[in-house]
């Protein structure tokens, strides 16, 4: 059976390339009055928290790029559905870039919990919709190339995925507590992304 998902593996990679380099464009030290070598050392200090949120934000789009890839992978056909539900899951990486800013901006400020807690509970929802798109997938098994070995690797994924969004979920409640801990787990869930799938990746080759 002839793959037929190459224009939307080609727009969907496009939107994530966008998104991975919106990340960046803040980050940076205008031009400021009265600036030193010694000064300017300060400056960079204090712009840790962009530092962090874009290494933790960078990693988890890698990740959910990866994940994405992996599931065009066992696509052969898109139907209507597929394509909205793909549009679905674009419109939260490509919106990623907006709370990634806000951790940064906002960390250090009597703002700063709900900064956090609107970044966890936003990417637990960029994987509630990675979710949505397997169900679709998993309903509909003749858009799959093959469908006998795919759907249990569609079943582990998601099953992974549930997890996955109640963990931030769960860190997005925290944050207005701790943001601290709240970041810290979502720090680790991009780990637990890139190990999370790796049996089940190597039992499909």
């Amino acid at each position: 059976m002839e793959k037929q998902t190459a224009r939307l593996e080609a727009f969907s990679d496009g939107i994530f390339g966008v998104a991975i380099t919106l990340l960046a464009i803040e980050i940076g030290i205008r031009e400021y009055e009265g600036a030193s070598n010694a000064n300017l050392w300060l400056k960079i200090k204090e712009k840790w928290p962009e530092y962090f949120t874009y290494f933790n934000s960078f990693a988890t789009v890698l990740l959910i790029w990866m994940g994405h890839h992996k599931i065009l992978r066992h696509v052969r056909v898109a139907s209507h559905k597929i394509f909205l539900l793909n549009g679905l899951v674009l419109l939260f990486v490509v919106l990623f870039p907006f709370p990634t800013r806000m951790v940064g901006s906002f960390i250090g400020s009597e703002a700063e919990n709900t900064a956090v807690c609107f970044y966890a509970g936003f990417t637990g929802f960029i994987t509630l919709s990675m979710w949505l798109l397997n169900l679709g997938l998993t309903r509909n098994p003749k858009l799959l190339m093959h469908p006998a070995t795919s759907l249990p690797w569609f079943k582990t994924m998601m099953r992974q995925q549930l997890v996955g969004f109640a963990l931030y979920e769960i860190a997005a409640v925290i944050a207005l507590y701790n943001y601290v801990i709240a970041l810290g787990i979502t720090f680790f869930m991009w780990v637990y992304w890139a190990f999370a799938t790796k049996d089940t990746e190597e039992e499909l080759e």
